[in-house]
């Protein structure tokens, strides 16, 4: 195959020395419109795959107000500290659940997702260099979306199967940031990481800003029996996107069938000197000695626990203590 001089807007690489084969074979499978290209598909799906995450944990947060009886757990309570009721006809009647989890319990239930999410941290990041970030942030996404589904099957069967089931909701979850840490790497050319990133994280917000609100609307419903609905709706809509994901999303942009050469060029071109396909060995004593690190360790920490304590805990202290109704209760 000659070189292919002048193409200074993707860079000074020359054609011979990549993999002859895999060229050959983008140029034959090329499909996609030359206004969408592949990087930006998975910059998109890349986004709707947090929102799916952030719908689907904080989901339960809303849910858990319409699935306890609050009414009977109150009478074992001597001492309340909640806001007094100030007008009869605006105060919630409460959507009594079927379900009788005093305070104690249903803070286990609500933070069994964290105690899983933070053991899949670190492994998800080495895991994504081994065997690519696609199946893993893929089937994470996925795994979680249908234990979700399972949830009322599991909150009816037994509180300690929902434990278990959130807390395997959160090994899943743990592995999806690091999975698209290894692809955006790999995909991204320098350049554009920064903006990339910043598009597809943005999902966790959006994700969050929809499923709370949609979550007390569809818990007030008479939909699919109310709370259920809730999880219904987001495990199903999770099984839809992870249908596409596996069709239009790839490890790397080589293995892409559908990508232009131009756009391949350009992201090999751009890469810099990051050896992101090799697979180097760890400095762990380097890092726990690094003080940038660990700084990093304890902002971070810092800013979840706040975000995280908000996040969970905010649909309940507004129903149970302020007495918003259910369908105001958006966080």
């Amino acid at each position: 195959m000659e070189e292919m001089d002048g193409v200074s807007p993707f860079g000074s690489l020359s054609i011979n020395k990549m993999d002859e084969e895999k060229i050959q074979l983008v140029s034959k499978q090329k499909r996609w419109p030359s206004f969408i290209p592949a990087r930006y598909v998975l910059i998109f799906m890349g986004f709707l795959g947090f929102c799916n995450v952030y719908a689907l944990r904080v989901n339960l947060s809303v849910a858990l107000v319409s699935m306890v009886n609050n009414t009977a757990t109150k009478k074992n309570t001597s001492v309340s500290d909640e806001c007094p009721l100030q007008n009869t006809t605006s105060t919630n009647e409460l959507q009594d659940g079927e379900f009788l989890w005093d305070k104690t319990l249903q803070g286990f239930i609500l933070g069994s997702f964290f105690y899983g999410y933070i053991l899949t941290q670190l492994p998800g990041g080495r895991l994504a260099e081994i065997f690519g970030g696609k199946w893993l942030f893929g089937l994470g996404v996925f795994g979680t979306g249908v234990l979700t589904l399972l949830t009322p099957v599991a909150a009816n069967l037994h509180v300690s199967a929902l434990i278990i089931v959130r807390f395997l909701e959160g090994l899943g979850e743990g592995i999806t940031f690091p999975a698209m840490h290894s692809l955006l790497a790999r995909w991204m050319p320098r350049t554009e990481r920064s903006l990339a990133s910043s598009l597809v994280y943005s999902g966790c917000q959006i994700g969050t800003v929809v499923a709370l609100p949609l979550s007390g609307v569809m818990c007030a419903s008479t939909f699919l029996g109310g709370w259920p609905s809730v999880f219904y709706v987001f495990g199903g809509l999770t099984c839809i996107w992870f249908l596409f994901w596996i069709f239009l999303c790839f490890d790397v942009p080589e293995e892409h069938p559908r990508i232009s050469m131009e756009e391949l060029i350009y992201i090999q071109t751009n890469q810099g000197e990051e050896k992101t396909h090799q697979k180097p060995v760890i400095p762990w004593r380097e890092i726990f000695k690094s003080v940038p690190v660990w700084a990093l360790i304890v902002t971070h920490f810092g800013q979840n626990w706040g975000f995280y304590m908000l996040l969970t805990e905010l649909p309940t202290y507004l129903n149970s203590i302020l007495h918003y109704e259910i369908k105001t209760v958006r966080g």
